[in-house]
Order: structure tokens, then sequence, then C-alpha cells
């Protein structure tokens, strides 16, 4: 690994440059581990996240820029202001490749500038630069200007746009114009500095032996035997609404429905059939499940499946029209389109009740048209942005919407304040454990559901198909077993989806110790994923959590009447039990020393 540390404080403009501690290397892997030993010693549990001192850190793993598959993510961390624990997003693109690079594996960023900044980043380089001219445009514009300004179209950017600024508890972090460090408010947090921007530029060369190139051929081979990963080459995620909406799976009108026919409008195949999609890829990866369709003339982004629920099935939007203008839209602005699309639900389904005293129709709302309502629900999205009228309610997410406003419990649907995702939880036992236990509230990307199709299974940990109403122990073993894997492969900086398509986690051990010159067994690399995931979790029960809060809402516990979830209730208490008797944690879920 590169090993090495940058520290900026915005508000004394002090860069510093330090090793990474060998013993954090050895127990936390990497990258997105290390920043967790560093976030948990650092940031003190009772401080606000807007605080200067709070920590947001960038980070890549050891699998970043070399010829390992899928190793073009970096993640993101800092206290979030939408759950008030640790919170965390990653994203993919070329952004990590070029910050590794530039010879550094961690960024750690503190303090508040007095006036907009951006950080520029050329090699060994580093320069704290004027932002002021860049405050209050989009995260396109932005990340076009600062090409311009420094004079070179290959650096690699990380911006927010209007919401960050703004402090939209959702906000995220936009880099190469179209990958998202989506979930819980790192685009605020970033904003509370005054930081607009990361600017990257890096000539360094990545690790590459016999050994890399070795478990890279190994990981390749086994590509071509993965189901699921054959059909995200071919459909992007996208195909999850054509392929998961007959099982439940699919977010419906604020998972209140089990079935909506337009579906079909929003989907892969809906995509495909309205024009050409051109595939594209993040840095060293062959699956390229991103799109770009034709769009007014361009060539843009095609929205995800988590946006196509989110802001689609969820508000019952059958326009791809629309959602392909909302995607473009919901990412200049710089918001996380699931966090968005979760609080805009609850606001629709607040006004369908009546549960509200407020004037919908200068919202341009109608006792009839609510659901659906593109021109509405686009002005909403506008507001909460610039937190204008309801949207300043709306923008800290639905955990404090639902308090404010005194809503029924069934709305105020979150994880420890991480809004639900756009799988449904009554769909699969596995991902509602999953959603009540991760460390940063409701997070969908370890997605053991998988497991129930015979996906994402992991031979040398036995862990093996698991039906996905099953209510044993199988579900709680598969769930910690596929949560510790996960933390240790994100920890080497991979994109989850290289995670799922294997059914193999060796490949991936072999590639981290020929990078690192470690001799990590299997068995040793997932504890260390668990000590990760232990170290996140103490982290959030001196913040305040408690076992309280490994749940979901209300509404998942009262069954769907149709559709494949209907008549399933996840047995919750009784999983958790198990889940952690599992861990070796005590009865109200605490980790023991």
């Amino acid at each position: 690994m590169v090993g090495k540390i940058l520290r900026i404080d915005l508000g004394t403009k002090e860069i510093l440059v330090e090793n990474i501690d060998l013993e954090d290397e050895l127990k936390y892997l990497g990258g997105a581990g290390i920043a967790a030993a560093i976030f948990t010693r650092e940031v003190s549990a009772s401080i606000d996240p807007f605080d200067g001192e709070n920590l947001l850190i960038f980070s890549v793993g050891p699998f970043c820029g070399t010829a390992v598959p899928f190793c073009g993510r970096h993640f993101v961390m800092a206290k979030s202001p939408l759950t008030k624990i640790i919170g965390e997003a990653s994203s993919g693109g070329f952004f990590g490749k070029e910050l590794k690079s530039a010879g550094f594996d961690i960024v750690i960023v503190k303090g508040k500038s007095e006036k907009p900044v951006y950080l520029w980043i050329q090699d060994e380089k580093v320069e704290i630069l004027d932002a002021a001219e860049l405050w209050g445009k989009g995260t396109q514009e932005s990340e076009t200007q600062i090409k311009s300004i420094l004079g070179d179209d290959k650096i690699r950017v990380s911006t927010i746009g209007p919401a960050g600024e703004n402090l939209v508890k959702f906000a995220c972090i936009i880099n190469d114009k179209n990958h998202a460090a989506g979930r819980c408010g790192m685009g605020a947090v970033m904003g509370s500095k005054k930081l607009k921007a990361i600017a990257v530029r890096g000539t360094g060369r990545a690790v590459k032996n016999e050994g890399v190139l070795e478990a890279t051929k190994k990981i390749n081979e086994l590509l071509k035997e993965s189901a699921l990963a054959i059909v995200m080459a071919d459909s992007g995620t996208p195909v999850h609404l054509d392929s998961m909406a007959s099982v439940g799976d699919v977010i419906l009108k604020n998972y209140t429905i089990g079935r909506w026919t337009g579906v079909k409008k929003i989907g892969a195949k809906a995509m495909n059939a309205r024009g050409e999609v051109k595939k594209h890829a993040c840095f060293n990866c062959s699956i390229a499940c991103r799109g770009y369709l034709e769009y007014n003339g361009e060539w843009v982004t095609r929205p995800e499946y988590e946006t196509l629920g989110m802001l689609g099935s969820n508000l019952l939007v059958d326009n791809l029209e629309a959602l392909i203008k909302w995607n473009l839209l919901v990412n200049d602005l710089g918001m996380d389109s699931i966090s968005l699309g979760a609080t805009l639900g609850c606001f629709l389904e607040t006004i369908d009740r009546e549960l509200m005293d407020i004037d919908i129709s200068h919202l341009g709302f109608s006792k009839d048209q609510i659901w659906g309502a593109i021109k509405p629900i686009e002005k909403l999205i506008q507001m909460i942005a610039y937190r204008e009228g309801i949207g300043e309610e709306l923008s800290n997410g639905v955990k404090a919407f639902c308090s404010k406003n005194k809503l029924p419990d069934e709305l105020s649907m979150h994880g420890k304040g991480l809004e639900i995702p756009a799988h449904e939880p009554r769909a699969n036992n596995l991902s509602a454990l999953d959603y009540a236990t991760t460390s940063r509230g409701a997070y969908h990307c370890y997605e053991p559901m998988h497991i129930s199709s015979y996906m994402n299974l992991k031979k040398e940990i036995n862990v093996t198909n698991v039906p996905r109403f099953s209510k044993g122990e199988d579900v709680a073993d598969a769930v910690k077993k596929i949560q510790d894997a996960s933390e240790a492969y994100s920890a080497c900086g991979g994109c989850i989806f290289g995670f799922w398509f294997l059914n193999e986690l060796t490949p991936w051990v072999d590639a981290f110790n020929a990078i690192t010159g470690q001799t990590y067994s299997v068995k040793h690399w997932v504890e260390a994923g668990e000590n990760i995931f232990n170290m996140k979790r103490i982290y959030n029960l001196k913040c305040g959590n408690t076992r309280a809060d490994d749940t979901y809402g209300s509404r998942f516990f009262t069954p769907l009447t149709k559709g494949g979830a209907r008549n399933n209730i996840p047995p919750l208490d009784d999983l958790l039990q198990k889940y952690y008797k599992l861990r070796g944690w005590d009865t109200e879920g605490r980790p023991k020393d």
C-alpha cells in the first residue's frame, strides 16, 4: 500500500502528511477499515455533526488502482447529521484511483473555513483554493469550471451541490459528474466546512506483481460463471425492477401496496425499448453496469435501480422521461435519491391522508392528484435542496419530519435515522435483519437477500442458500458472515458488486496479500471485518444507540395482502437474539470487551 494519510485543517490551513499506523494496517486491513479506526478514536460520540471537530474522511483501499477488478471505489466517513451516529458512503468512477495515484490512501478534513474553498491535490502538492465563484453552482458546472480553472481535463473532482451548501441532511457528494457517495449526509458535512470540492491529479503507479495478476486471473474466471454478473453486464441495476417485482422486493407507494403495473414502464426493458443504451464502466471494471442514454439531444447517465425505485415506483411515477430528468437534477443538486425518495413518499402519504394542516394547492397538488403528480414532486425536489417552504422540514429526513409533525408511527420508516432503501424488508428476512443491524442504519449494499437466489454465497465460511422466509438461525448466521466479509472486502477497496458476483473469498484474500505483503488466511481476513463491524457498533452505542434502535419501522410488522411479500412479517425480535448470540454480544446487543 501507499500508506500515506493527508490531514487538512480548514480552520488553521495546516496541511500534514503522515504514515498509516502499522497496528491499524495489520488489524483493519486498509482504506475504510483504517478510516473507521481513526474516526472512532478522534471524533467524540457527543459531538455535533456540523462541529468543525467532526472529521470528514476520504479513503481508498489496497485494491484501488491495481489490476484487481472492481477497484475504482472510494469511501467517505463522518459523523452523520441525519443519523447522529457513524456515517458512511462510497462511490465508484475514477476519483478513488486518482487519489491513490496522487499518493494518498486517506484524506482527513477537519475544521471549518470562513469562506468557500476547494482542495487541489496534485501528487504531493496540496493547496487550499478559493471557491467563491463555485459556491451556489450545481455539481456539473462546478466540476467543469474547476477543470477549466486548473487547465487539465484529466483532473478528477468530488463536489457538493446546493443541497450540501444548504446543509440538507441527506446531501451527497458527486464525483466524475455521475457517481454519488450518497448516504448519510456526507455532502452536508462537507458543506458545513465550506468545502465545495476536492480536485485530484496523480501520476503514481499501483502495485503490480505475479501474485496480483494470478488473483486477478482467478477472479475473471469466476466472473464468467456468475449469473448475477452476466445479468448486470447486460442490463445494469435497473433490471431489478423487471426481475424482483414479482417476489415483492420493489418499493411501492411508500411500502403500502404489493403490486403496481407501472413497474413495467420504468425498468431495464422499458429503457432498452426506448432507445440505445451505451455501457459505461468505472475504473478497471469489465462488467460496465452503468449506462448512458439519449435525452434532449445529449447522452446522459441512466438512472440506477435505487433512484428508479425511490422516485418512481415509491411515488407511483411511471413516466420514464421524468425519472431520467430527475436523476440528472438530483445529481446536480447533490442529494441522496434514496433518502430523498423516502422523504417525498412520507410527505405524499401525509397529505393524501390529510395528516397535516397544509395548503397543497400552492405546491401544485390536488386531492385527486398526489401520487404520480410529476410537476409538484419536481417542485418539492427543488424546495428541499434550497430549504424553501415545506422543503425546510423535509430537508431533515423522515425521522425528524415525522417527529416534528407528530405523524403516525408507521410513517417513520428508517433504521437508526437512515431511510429505508428500495428493497422491501418483508420480501426477505435476511434483508430485514440486515437493515436492523448495519452500523450506518438501513443500508442495502451487503445484500444478503441474494443468498436466497443462490448468489452471494461464500463457500469458505459456509454461506449457503437460505430461503427468504426462513426464521431460523440460518438467517442470523448468513447475515453476520456476509456483514463481516463485506466489511473486510470494503476495507480492501472493492466495489460491493464484485463481492456479490463471486461465491468465493480466497481470490480477494490472495489479491490483498499480494498487494500488501501480508499473509492473511480467509478466516483471519473475515475476522478483521468483524473487528471493524464491532468497532462501529461500540461507537454507535456511545452515541446513544440501544437495542431499541435495531429496527426499521412499525409498518413492516403489518403484512401486505398482495404481491410476492404478502403475509410475511419478519420475526425480528427472535432473529436479533440469535444474531446477538452469534456475534458474542449480550442480550441488549452490546459487544463484550
